[in-house]
């Protein structure tokens, strides 16, 4: 597939294509900001030649990566249509809540102006104040349904008082603020972030690349150049190329993490502003941009079959988000540590952590990791205080699920292949060679090509299963143990989750299973006493230390503002909390699995 520079070539297509002495249909795009303290972006839209009598514009009414319908059309206001050559409105009416549809009567120009009110701080939704602007074209472009792969102009009227425009997306040679795309889904997947932010470049794996870091933060230029080039060439060695020429970083510092989102050719990350100069939150920063830049390759390129091509209007279902999502979390591990800002103990670590995560959430025994794939709809981002006893992440179990074959590759291989090989050829097989996506079959097929084993039980058990993740077995191929940390002195627990607000010690959720859950205790619910004492936070551990498994006490609570009295049967905390270890006697395979897994 061509993925290279978008070429002159494209915009003599946009304005003057002749077929059969008729010119083709162009589409031009011109955004402009006259008061950005309103949060309103202008919008017009510019359509030549179309045929027949009738137009329809959509707006999108999602973002690829994210997996919700957010209605986009919400945001819309003072929709006109005009004719372009005559100036007079053109009729059109609102077909669905994302569709209008313009009475053109074969206009030669049709004129689209509407406003688009954004203020919304996320890495997926536009954003304007007086600071900056930040666009994601799919929550303000309407695009025609049968122009969607025909190339396109966007043009921005930017404010004197702003100094860049940082995009991946192509400027027209003599045309400031001006960008061809060779599609609408380019156009799209190429945010832009407009301001007075700081550019920052540096050249990586012979790709030159930018960031843009907007809001005040207290980061250090030359660290993040050198740190970024080392995630991204670590990348880049996994599958020997990178693909773009061009790569953007757009960084939105503010005062809390709003985690990233990934495009082809950059990234849009939330960062609290404070991350740079703290150890532990710096690595999680460098954590979340190994993250969205793995994507560029695995989701971006190599995806699964059933999302593409791109539905703007509906949702797009799949039940490989356990593979795009939960193998770039354990991708993202792994250029960590082979980029140096992990040691293998703190590798070992965040699979413990993920581990001790699963194993803690009773929905890893109801939902099934590609059901937590094919239900992200309707469920991952709409969470509510039962979701932890119904659902399990395609994140956290992916990445464990991901280690486990890396680990069974590698030992049945006798370390010749690994998971890395996997998705390599993969990416190469089917996107480079094939322009194709990929089915779960083609990804267990390369599997146990490269693992000369057989996965029907693995795919049965743990991925359209439920059942639990035998992960020592695969930690033993590299001699390392798991131990549960919390085993042998398990406290008395009530299963609940709690908030202390305004003076009150709230009920956020319920274990399923647990004491309060079977008691009849609901989120929701202001804990008041226990057996006669007032419980706060600070006391309630003191208070059911003092009893025993099986004891019942008696719990006083307010729910919805009327006082109640429930006998609860107390229960052991059965949470784990595993950790690492190596075993004494490693025998000569299990070193060399632990050797190329880990990369010494």
């Amino acid at each position: 597939m061509i993925e290279k520079t978008y070429m002159i070539f494209f915009v003599f297509l946009i304005m003057s294509i002749k077929t059969f002495g008729k010119a083709e249909p162009s589409i031009v795009y011109s955004v402009s900001m006259p008061k950005p303290y309103t949060h309103y972006f202008e919008v017009e839209v510019t359509l030549r030649n179309y045929p027949g009598e009738f137009v329809e514009f959509r707006m999108p009414v999602w973002t690829p990566g994210s997996y919700l319908v957010r209605e986009f059309a919400k945001n819309v206001e003072s929709f006109q249509a005009i004719d372009g050559k005559e100036g007079h409105a053109i009729p059109f009416s609102k077909v669905d809540k994302s569709t209008w549809s313009v009475a053109h009567q074969s206009a030669e120009i049709v004129v689209l102006r509407y406003s688009v009110y954004a203020f919304e701080g996320s890495v997926r939704m536009s954003y304007l104040d007086e600071d900056h602007a930040f666009i994601m074209a799919n929550t303000l472009l309407m695009y025609v349904e049968d122009l969607i792969l025909k190339p396109c102009e966007l043009r921005l009227d930017i404010p004197d008082v702003w100094k860049h425009a940082s995009t991946s997306l192509s400027e027209i040679d003599g045309k400031s603020n001006s960008f061809v795309a060779p599609s609408y889904h380019v156009l799209v997947d190429c945010p832009i972030e407009i301001g007075n932010h700081e550019v920052i470049q540096f050249t990586a794996a012979g790709v030159p690349h930018e960031i843009a870091m907007a809001g005040k933060a207290n980061y250090n230029s030359e660290q993040l150049k050198r740190d970024l080039a080392k995630i991204v060439e670590t990348s880049t060695a996994i599958f020997d190329e990178n693909p773009n020429e061009k790569y953007v970083f757009i960084v939105h510092n503010g005062d809390k993490r709003q985690g990233g989102l990934e495009h082809a050719r950059s990234t849009v990350l939330g960062v609290n502003r404070n991350s740079y100069n703290d150890e532990y939150a710096y690595h999680n920063f460098l954590s979340l941009a190994a993250h969205e830049y793995f994507h560029l390759w695995m989701v971006k390129r190599l995806k699964p079959l059933t999302l593409e091509p791109i539905d703007y209007s509906n949702e797009m279902y799949t039940d490989m988000l356990w593979v795009m999502e939960g193998f770039t979390s354990y991708f993202e591990e792994k250029i960590m540590l082979r980029a140096g800002f992990h040691n293998e103990n703190q590798f070992l670590y965040n699979l413990m952590h993920a581990m001790s995560t699963v194993t803690n959430t009773p929905g890893s025994h109801v939902q099934s990791v590609a059901e937590s794939s094919h239900d992200a709809w309707i469920k991952a981002y709409r969470k509510n205080e039962n979701s932890q006893n119904t659902q399990i992440s395609y994140y956290t179990k992916g990445m464990l699920l991901g280690a486990m074959l890396d680990l069974a590759i590698i030992h049945h291989s006798k370390t010749k292949q690994s998971l890395d090989e996997v998705v390599k050829d993969l990416y190469h097989e089917f996107y480079k060679a094939k322009g194709s996506g990929i089915s779960n079959d083609d990804l267990k097929i390369a599997m146990e090509k490269a693992g000369n084993m057989n996965l029907d039980p693995f795919y049965r058990d743990y991925v359209y299963g439920t059942a639990a993740l035998d992960f020592q077995k695969y930690l033993d191929y590299a001699g390392i143990d798991m131990t549960d940390a919390n085993e042998g002195k398990r406290a008395i627990s009530l299963g609940v989750d709690l908030d202390e607000v305004n003076g009150k010690l709230m009920i956020k959720s319920v274990l399923k299973g647990g004491a309060a859950f079977d008691g009849g205790l609901s989120a929701g619910d202001e804990l008041i006493s226990i057996d006669g004492h007032r419980v706060d936070k600070d006391n309630l551990a003191g208070l059911l230390s003092q009893y025993s498994v099986n004891d019942t006490i008696q719990v006083i609570y307010n729910r919805a503002g009327m006082i109640s009295e429930r006998a609860v049967e107390l229960r052991a905390d059965k949470r784990v909390a595993y950790t690492h270890s190596y075993s004494d006697n490693m025998t000569g395979r299990q070193i060399a699995v632990f050797k190329a897994w880990l990369g010494k």
